[in-house]
């Protein structure tokens, strides 16, 4: 998928104040967290477990205009609200989460050189 698919830049633009090294610095951090929520999205983690981690990359995925990964993570989110998710149910949405992580990791180079 294009990167221009995957992230706002006008957004991002926006909730940094258009300043080139606050970005960096919060893509690299963003980078440096993603290791961990890969670590902790995980199906055979306890549902708190991967629930928080996705809750947190929501937020950060909102913050960086990384709308498709955002949404992937309410979805995750919501399998549990709705009733007790069977195991397929939860490989699916976990599934779904790591695959917009894994998009929006590949989309970052483009985020910053978009602002070059």
């Amino acid at each position: 998928m294009p990167a221009a698919q995957i992230y706002d830049a006008d957004h991002f633009r926006h909730m940094t104040g258009d300043d080139i090294a606050l970005q960096a610095e919060i893509i690299e951090l963003f980078r440096g967290q993603a290791l961990l929520w890969r670590q902790l999205i995980i199906p055979d983690a306890p549902v708190r477990t991967w629930r928080d981690a996705v809750h947190t990359l929501k937020g950060s995925a909102r913050g960086l205009g990384l709308w498709q990964l955002a949404e992937a993570c309410e979805a995750a989110e919501e399998a549990t609200r709705v009733s007790h998710p069977d195991s397929k149910t939860i490989n699916r949405e976990l599934a779904y989460v790591q695959g917009a992580l894994a998009d929006a990791l590949d989309a970052l180079p483009a985020m910053l050189a978009a602002n070059d």
